[in-house]
């Protein structure tokens, strides 16, 4: 039944579409059409049940750029510097952890912790705006995709208007002296789109963040493509690229 309903479901979100409308017809016939011809040809004794996916038929491969990028950016980094103990994420995309843990034992702290059982994946209730962690104890720590929401209320959390710099600044004090931080966050024209999220200027960051040393900076652009070795000032003029942040924490 959850299979029928997320299909049905999809569906009918691909035939409310305006740019489907006029190919609705050739696709519900296109799938008659190949469903009587597999039937005859069928020999298997699987019963066949009618479940249409429709509008599939020439659809290119699309990925979210965001995010297959950030994942493939700051694993390579994690698995290259080879974290000793747990790696901390603070609420990631959680397919983004949960892969991470099949190389290193990670903690993923959220809001609202996931239901996963995975043995080297251990799920942490918390508020990023009052990490349970302490001071300069963290060597290895992610949050991508994060601060652009904080304080907002768009996920239930109380409205704080400086909720985002708060955030940075706890992962600025859990850090350790030599640990890693890797974070990403909406770059271009600075804006707030409430209760959507903030587009920040990318020298902000680095700005906010005087604790701890850029290492180095990588962005996905508006256009979709990944930039491995970037400059802050490229995504000035940006609409909504990503800025992929590698900060390192010096020794005091």
């Amino acid at each position: 039944m959850k299979l029928r309903f997320s299909v049905l479901l999809k569906n009918f979100k691909e035939l409310v579409d305006p740019r489907n409308l006029l190919c609705a017809p050739s696709e519900i016939a296109a799938y008659m059409k190949d469903k009587e011809r597999f039937k005859r040809e069928y020999r298997g004794d699987y019963p066949i049940r009618t479940l249409p996916v429709l509008f599939e038929r020439k659809k290119k491969s699309v990925f979210d750029p965001h995010y297959v990028y950030q994942a493939y950016w700051a694993t390579h980094k994690i698995v290259k510097s080879a974290p000793v103990g747990h790696h901390v994420d603070i609420a990631s995309h959680v397919p983004f952890a949960a892969q991470l843990s099949a190389f290193c034992p990670v903690v993923q702290m959220e809001f609202r912790p996931p239901e996963i059982e995975i043995a080297s994946y251990q799920r942490l209730s918390g508020d990023i705006l009052r990490l349970p962690f302490r001071d300069s104890s963290i060597p290895s720590l992610t949050c991508l995709h994060v601060i652009e929401h904080l304080g907002l209320g768009r996920y239930g959390d109380p409205l704080d208007p400086d909720g985002c710099w708060k955030g940075m600044l706890e992962l600025q004090r859990i850090a350790a002296p030599k640990g890693n931080l890797l974070l990403s966050v909406p770059v271009g024209r600075p804006a707030l789109f409430f209760n959507g999220g903030y587009v920040f200027r990318a020298a902000d960051i680095p700005g906010a963040l005087r604790g701890l040393d850029l290492a180095a900076f990588s962005y996905v652009n508006d256009a979709g493509r990944f930039v491995e070795s970037g400059n802050l000032d490229e995504t000035l003029d940006m609409v909504y690229a990503l800025g992929l942040f590698h900060f390192r924490k010096p020794v005091q």
